[in-house]
């Protein structure tokens, strides 16, 4: 079947949709990584440890972001993924406003407790709705210019939040950057369709998932997923912490302000983000015609590059050298975000495309998002007394190799089974066809 055979859409609208859940993944990283630029001085105006603000930036935020994504996951399929994301991008955009108002540790925590769950709603509804709407070969492309979203979002946030906090405070940048969301929320609501499921594939859509104990073990019999969801949780636990930490590593290393960081930061985080993950999706989609393993290889090669150079960043005894230096991992470790986006899809069937990734945000929410930054926190505390205003430094240099060595290990695994797994895939699909 062909896209314009598919009920209710056309090539025009295939573009637009994929451009709002791009904007939609903008706001998502606006507010989920924003904290991190204003650290500094949140730290100092609410007299807060580094544990507790590893905890504000990874826990509080992730225990919500991976636990509601299951239950958000299985409702989007079955009942209307435009509601519910509308719904979702109103609260997280709401609370992170909220965030301004905070007056200590405890407030702070619910605050992102609450951004955490609205977040939890847009990765399981933008893939299922993108998957009803591109071919298998055409989903790399298409999740590449969706993730690249995220460099966009981080530059704003870092480049906004850190001007805005240098002239107005970290209280009106929750604000400025927070309530836009609203808006964007009023416009999913009013111009998303929830398209027919698999009409792209021309899969006959069974009309309810099937029970969740079901979709769970199809998932992790699959050993591809085992493995590239392992690979996936460790390359998000070092980009959140170098995303989290760099700011207040360079303020406390080397005495610069939240408006300089935010203004070299923004280049690296923003260009160098975007130019990896769609380096990423079209280099895989393009390997994977000859070689199906390219899709794990070459995360693999990207995570375990990136991470090693990012350790030499916290090495660096001048600002531009640490500056230029995490260019590198903010480049390279995005470029899995695609490739493992399309992995999961080709592997689920039409009423498991929310599922699948929602339970593994679960995964790689709770470890990469929540316990990475935490992590840190705790490591530069302990090391204080003898690390002094340099503890966070060596914290970084010793978590952001390791994890980042382990992921590409994993992902390298997971691309052996990928051809054996895809061929798997694609003749329970062609069952449901011809059902």
């Amino acid at each position: 079947m062909t896209l314009s055979a598919t009920p209710q859409v056309t090539p025009a609208y295939r573009r637009y949709l994929l451009g709002l859940m791009m904007l939609c993944l903008v706001v998502n990283y606006i507010d989920r990584q924003l904290p991190a630029i204003l650290l500094p001085q949140i730290k100092k105006d609410l007299d807060l440890s580094d544990t507790q603000l590893g905890f504000i930036t990874g826990l509080a935020f992730g225990i919500f972001y991976s636990t509601v994504g299951i239950p958000l996951g299985r409702i989007m399929d079955t009942l209307n993924r435009r509601k519910m994301l509308a719904a979702c991008i109103g609260l997280w955009s709401c609370m992170t406003a909220l965030s301004g108002s905070a007056t200590n540790f405890a407030t702070m925590a619910f605050a992102r407790f609450g951004v955490g769950i609205g977040e939890a709603g847009l990765t399981p509804a933008a893939y299922s709705m993108l998957s009803d709407l591109y071919p298998p070969k055409k989903r790399a492309g298409a999740f590449g210019i969706f993730a690249a979203g995220i460099p966009f979002g981080l530059l704003i946030a870092f480049l906004g939040g850190g001007w805005i906090t240098e002239y107005f405070g970290w209280r009106v940048a929750f604000v400025a950057l927070g309530l836009p969301g609203v808006i964007l929320s009023i416009v999913v609501l009013l111009t998303v369709k929830d398209t027919p499921r698999g009409g792209i594939e021309a899969i006959t859509d069974p009309g309810k998932p099937p029970p969740f104990w079901t979709v769970f073990k199809t998932l992790f019999a699959i050993p591809s997923f085992r493995h590239c969801c392992l690979g996936t949780t460790f390359t998000g636990l070092v980009y959140t912490c170098i995303q989290t930490w760099v700011p207040s590593f360079l303020s406390r290393s080397f005495g610069m302000s939240t408006g300089e960081i935010g203004s070299w930061l923004a280049p690296a985080v923003g260009l160098g983000g975007l130019v990896g993950t769609i380096m990423g999706g079209a280099l895989a989609g393009k390997l994977a015609l000859k070689d199906e393993r390219w899709m794990g290889w070459v995360p693999a090669i990207s995570t375990g590059t990136g991470s090693l150079l990012g350790a030499l960043t916290f090495a660096a005894n001048d600002w531009r050298i640490a500056v230029a230096m995490i260019s590198f991992p903010l480049v390279l470790c995005p470029v899995h975000l695609p490739i493992y986006s399309t992995i999961l899809q080709n592997l689920a069937s039409v009423r498991m495309r929310a599922s699948f990734p929602a339970i593994s945000l679960f995964v790689a929410g709770l470890i990469g998002v929540g316990i990475g930054p935490q992590m840190v926190g705790i490591a530069s505390d302990l090391v204080r007394p003898f690390a002094g205003e340099e503890s966070l430094r060596y914290a970084l240099m010793l978590v952001v190799p390791f994890f980042g060595v382990w992921g590409a290990i994993h992902f390298y695994l997971g691309g052996k089974h990928l051809p054996t797994d895809f061929a798997n895939a694609r003749q329970a699909n062609a069952g449901e066809m011809a059902g």
